[in-house]
């Protein structure tokens, strides 16, 4: 009955029924993602539904409406569709998907053969492409920047494109499993201190029994502001190996509630404060996310239900307190963390440290050293963070010096402009661009504009920066032809395309002069051309595959046979 409440209270909210949509498959919902769930640079704006690691799978329309978009790309949703439910006020989204059905497959394919791409942004005219309740719209997939076969499923508002919990919408998913709690961090702010010391902590959780975890009954004292994160996931029934995302947590002092986070809706605006609403730090050097129970000062996030004194807590009397976090589940399956901690009067004494110059959150900025130069408008970060730079030495494998900006741990919410002007030789500047060098010692493109001498790109990381020269050519190679001379036997002309320089950044695929539609498929650097039959005639033929890199190195490949 709790339960049952809980669902229909957001059904109400939403203005619609749960028997207005049935599932997009027509086998049990497994989830390997949830909605709201903690990514790289985003929330997971809908659930990941299994399809058993298997393509091809029939995907049905949800409800009656009509196709708004039909997107193909090489990245992100890859082939994807956006169906209007006029009655609902609502939009289902079904991505990375494996093929759309002939109906829509014609429409798709007509506009990329007529923008000779296949990469293609299409919005048909209202009410041109009707589906009905059950229709089958294609097939289950891999597509795009999909990490294994399975359906990236979203319901949006409408007006708003805000996405909507898709499983507050009556979608079977078996879960009476409680979340897993497992570790919080307590930070001390200035002036402030944990068991004397200005640090933060980690401290492990273990589970007393279903529901329930501790601390191990440690001692803590704390004087002055304090704050709390916490690590924590979800499971669902037939998914005992995925680490889901949570729907709620809430943090109680003294039995009031101080912070209550909660993923019902999203707003693709507010995507990246989750670099903020996560302990970034932590992520980047050990690869653990934690919730902040508090805001850093940049932080617009609309999730936060309550955030009393944005979740900072002031002790400095003589008292125990109590701390209790509550997580849930969008099944309200709850999970339930309590403890004790001893507050003091008494101020610690602390060495006073440096004034140190800093980079402030709401104020632009520019900062130099040597050749290099970075602009950063207001609001590129989250906080206030010292200035950090270091000049390094040039490289056997590098044009210029290399430039230390910043930490690599510290998150950028916009792009920052950055420029270099070491002198390099004129017979080099048309290959060279600014790059970022990775912990492993490669190199990563950021940008090659050219302005009075000076090269500029742009960077949403800070880390070591330097101009790299770009002269290979990119690859082609591992094409597919039966005995060299015929295509294969599935109908299809595959080749590779690679390039671990700059990267990529054009292709092109002909037969006998004419563009022809090829899927390309970043992750395995595979071109694939499905032989149309009614454009491809019986007889000798020949391919011709044109591709570039971002510094416009060219690779031709051609290649006869016999269809």
């Amino acid at each position: 009955m709790k339960r049952l409440i809980f669902l229909l209270t957001i059904l109400v909210s939403t203005n619609c029924s749960a028997q207005d949509y049935i599932s997009p498959f027509d086998f049990p919902l497994y989830l390997s993602g949830t909605f709201g769930e903690l990514r790289d640079h985003h929330f997971h704006t809908g659930i990941d539904v299994k399809t058993n690691a298997e393509e091809g799978k029939n995907l049905r329309a949800i409800a009656d409406g009509y196709i708004s978009r039909i997107k193909v790309s090489t990245w992100g949703y890859g082939k994807v569709l956006y169906i209007v439910h006029p009655y609902t006020g609502h939009t289902s989204v079904y991505a990375h998907m494996q093929k759309f059905n002939k109906e829509i497959e014609k429409v798709i394919k007509e506009q990329q053969y007529k923008k000779e791409s296949f990469e293609i942004n299409y919005y048909p005219k209202k009410n041109s492409l009707l589906v009905q309740q059950g229709d089958i719209i294609g097939l289950s997939g891999n597509s795009g920047g999909s990490g294994g076969p399975h359906l990236h499923f979203e319901i949006r508002d409408t007006k708003t494109e805000h996405p909507i919990n898709p499983l507050a919408f009556g979608f079977e998913v078996l879960d009476d499993i409680n979340p897993v709690l497992t570790e919080i961090k307590i930070y001390p702010h200035e002036n402030s201190s944990i068991n004397g010391d200005k640090t933060s902590i980690r401290i492990p959780l273990t589970k007393v029994k279903d529901g329930i975890y501790s601390i191990n009954n440690q001692n803590l004292k704390v004087h002055g502001d304090i704050s709390f994160s916490i690590s924590t996931f979800d499971r669902q029934n037939g998914s005992p190996n995925n680490k889901n995302g949570v729907y709620s947590i809430k943090m109680f002092v003294d039995t009031k509630l101080i912070h209550h986070f909660e993923v019902d809706k999203l707003s693709f605006s507010e995507k990246k404060f989750i670099n903020s609403h996560i302990d970034y730090e932590e992520y980047s050097d050990n690869k653990i996310r934690f919730n902040r129970c508090y805001s850093l000062p940049y932080n617009r996030l609309s999730n936060y239900k309550v955030n009393i004194n944005k979740g900072i807590l002031s002790f400095k009397d003589n008292y125990k307190h109590n701390i209790k976090f509550e997580v849930r589940d969008i099944e309200n399956n709850t999970s339930y963390l309590e403890f004790d901690i001893q507050s003091t009067e008494t101020t610690p004494k602390f060495e006073k440290e440096d004034s140190v110059e800093m980079i402030k959150y709401d104020e632009a900025q520019t900062f130099s050293m040597s050749d290099f130069k970075a602009h950063i408008p207001a609001y590129s970060i989250y906080n206030n963070y010292p200035f950090f730079s270091k000049l390094g030495n040039k490289k056997e494998n590098t044009l210029s010096k290399e430039y230390h900006f910043m930490d690599k741990n510290i998150p950028l919410h916009k792009e920052i402009v950055i420029s270099i002007g070491d002198s390099i030789s004129d017979s080099l500047k048309d290959k060279c661009y600014i790059a970022l060098k990775k912990s492993d010692g490669t190199f990563q493109y950021k940008g090659k504009t050219w302005k009075e001498g000076v090269l500029y790109a742009k960077t949403s990381e800070f880390g070591i920066f330097t101009v790299i020269a770009d002269t290979i050519n990119p690859i082609i190679s591992d094409y597919y032809f039966k005995n060299k001379t015929n295509i294969n036997n599935e109908g299809t002309i595959s080749v590779k395309i690679m390039d671990h320089e700059s990267g990529i950044s054009y292709y092109r695929g002909e037969i006998d002069g004419k563009w022809i539609l090829m899927d390309y498929d970043f992750k395995s650097d595979l071109l694939t051309y499905y032989i149309d039959t009614e454009k491809l005639k019986k007889g000798e033929h020949t391919l011709k595959i044109i591709t570039r890199d971002r510094m416009d190195n060219e690779t031709i490949f051609l290649k006869n046979f016999i269809y």
